[in-house]
């Protein structure tokens, strides 16, 4: 009988902690750039998020081209300025809508420079340095000392405890590393568009995003096209979420998108983004256009936030499955089980924490919703909501392939004269912003 009561004690004790979590808005309001009190500063675009030893967070800032620095109820810039390439200090440096970000255990902080096609590295006293990549105009795959190396898109960065660092890079669909001694290697993929399981050397990936990496030295990445979270453990890839096509691995099969818990081979997946790993090996994933936050534990796939589905966005705070977020796509966890999203539709950065957060009052902001569909799309979209304002399409290196001055939604955009490739669809005005991904396929 006492077993039984130990038990039952147990049980309360593990089902109330879980219930203890909170969601809250951390950071910002409506899109634009101010430093300042957590509840007065302004972001645009916040994307990958880090957390370091000391409670620091830092928080890509891809629209300011800066590396923002939460930390004690304040927002102040750690590195960047307008946008452009070149190190140095703090302000002086400059980066081109980056989006990955980590931190080391001494509190050095890394970035995936996107569409400069670098990963810099910022020291704890603010200094930026090149450490892979040549910038903008210098886009390619080129393997050794990491000075040589060559980079295309690459969008999220981790680190190991050994201080090895890890490249999700979208524009080549390869992991790429950096190891210790600066010499960079392909860590996974072969430069080919498809979805394979399998070795390392021969395993293909398709619309990289997110990439972390447990205590084990095991790394797990996201894939926007796939709609699937992989695992590279010892010189091999497997699935580990999104519908793998029932174990067929191939570049012709579709990796559809969707929404479904259950076994993570059968789970479905929208957009899967930010990717984080908890000290037990849990794994956590951004599920952007689903607008919540899946968990993925011992083969299954739960939601740990947001409000179940692609239909329901917004800017709610509260318990975790009442809770609402707008296209997450950067999340990491600290040392004391919480956890920290970009949540890029709202401009805000979120926060998920056990006990409630002190002293952090929630913070109200307006919602913003965008829905376009369909993506893939042929001859065109409809872009259903958004706010009114300017609108623009821009192209994974930031032109403008169109734009209207006076758009209001719901307008139907013409498609068929335009590329096939990956766009962004951006709308905004003065006190409002959205932005979201579009495939063209013809």
């Amino acid at each position: 009988m006492r077993k039984f009561s130990i038990l039952i004690l147990f049980f309360f004790f593990a089902t109330a902690g879980f219930a203890q979590y909170t969601v809250s808005t951390l950071a910002g309001d409506t899109a634009g750039f101010l430093d300042g009190t957590n509840s007065t500063a302004l972001f645009n675009g916040p994307a990958g998020v880090a957390v370091d030893t000391n409670g620091n967070v830092f928080v890509a800032d891809a629209f300011n081209n800066r590396i923002r620095k939460i930390f004690k109820g304040s927002v102040s810039t750690f590195a960047g300025d307008t946008v452009g390439f070149r190190d140095g200090s703090g302000t002086t440096a400059l980066f081109n809508q980056p989006i990955g970000v980590c931190t080391d255990a001494t509190g050095n902080v890394y970035v995936a420079d996107t569409y400069n096609n670098a990963i810099r590295k910022i020291s704890t006293t603010g200094i930026v340095t090149t450490i892979g990549g040549k910038g903008l105009d210098s886009a390619g795959l080129r393997n050794g000392p990491a000075s040589m190396a060559l980079f295309n898109l690459p969008v999220g960065v981790a680190i190991d405890k050994a201080g090895n660092i890890y490249v999700a890079e979208n524009g080549n669909n390869v992991v790429r590393k950096i190891s210790v001694g600066d010499t960079v290697s392909t860590f996974a993929g072969n430069d080919t568009i498809g979805y394979r399981n399998g070795l390392d050397s021969t395993a293909e990936f398709f619309g990289l995003a997110g990439i972390a990496v447990d205590d084990s030295g095991y790394v797990y990445v996201t894939e926007l096209s796939n709609n699937a979270v992989r695992k590279i453990c010892k010189g091999y890839v497997t699935n580990i979420g999104g519908y793998d096509t029932l174990g067929i691995d191939t570049t012709d099969v579709t990796i559809y998108p969707g929404y479904q818990n259950g076994a993570a081979d059968t789970s479905l997946f929208n957009n899967p983004t930010g990717i984080a790993v908890d000290d037990s090996g849990n794994v956590f994933v951004c599920d952007e256009y689903n607008n919540v936050i899946r968990e993925i534990s011992k083969g299954k796939v739960s939601t740990f936030a947001g409000n179940a589905g692609f239909v329901i966005s917004g800017l709610v705070n509260g318990a975790p499955d009442t809770a609402e977020f707008y296209q997450p796509i950067g999340i990491a966890c600290d040392n004391k089980g919480n956890f920290y999203v970009g949540d890029n539709g709202n401009n805000v950065v979120r926060a998920i924490m056990l006990p409630p957060p002190l002293g952090i009052a929630p913070i109200a902001a307006k919602k913003m919703n965008m829905l376009v569909y369909p993506t893939p799309c042929n001859d065109r979209t409809l872009i259903a909501s958004a706010p009114s304002g300017t609108a623009q399409l821009l192209d994974l290196a930031g032109r403008v392939i169109w734009s209207n001055e006076h758009f209001k939604a719901p307008y139907s955009l013409v498609t068929s004269d335009i590329s096939p490739g990956v766009y962004f669809i951006k709308v905004s005005n003065a006190t409002q912003s959205a932005i979201t991904k579009i495939v063209i396929a013809h």
